[in-house]
């Protein structure tokens, strides 16, 4: 048995230190929008995706039930999404952004992409690219196997 961790070991040591570097600036930034990293994955789906019942959303988003209760009452009432009961199915409930949620997501796409240039920057486009795809390769055998 090797003293040293394995190379395998290291390399996700150092994508598990980076991305915690990267959080703290992020989370942050996001404070002062007051939002959290579910927000905004929340308001990104919407517009990505337009409105999505309130369950399909909390499981794209990997929030549960109650969290995404919660998440829905605190960007309803910042007026950042809005909320509708399905007319065929009471029980069901859409959510969709509204032009507030909008504007906020583009402001603070525009101050984010500020914080994290200078950080990218070192590096090409080609090696962002590279990175960006050997990133989506260790998702996709990551989700593959959980």
């Amino acid at each position: 048995m090797k003293d040293k961790e394995s190379e395998i070991q290291q390399t996700r040591e150092l994508m598990t230190e980076t991305e915690a570097l990267l959080c703290t600036s992020e989370r942050a930034l996001f404070a002062s929008f007051q939002l959290c990293a579910s927000d905004l994955a929340i308001l990104k789906r919407l517009q990505k995706k337009g409105p999505k019942p309130v369950n399909q959303l909390a499981a794209k988003v990997g929030l549960t039930s109650g969290s995404m209760t919660t998440a829905t009452q605190r960007l309803h009432k910042r007026e950042l999404i809005t909320t509708t009961r399905d007319q065929k199915d009471g029980r069901k409930v859409w959510v969709a952004i509204s032009k507030t949620g909008k504007q906020t997501l583009k402001e603070l796409s525009s101050e984010r992409e500020k914080l994290l240039s200078p950080i990218f920057t070192n590096l090409s486009s080609r090696e962002r690219q590279v990175l960006t795809g050997l990133l989506k390769k260790v998702r996709k055998a990551s989700q593959t196997k959980n």
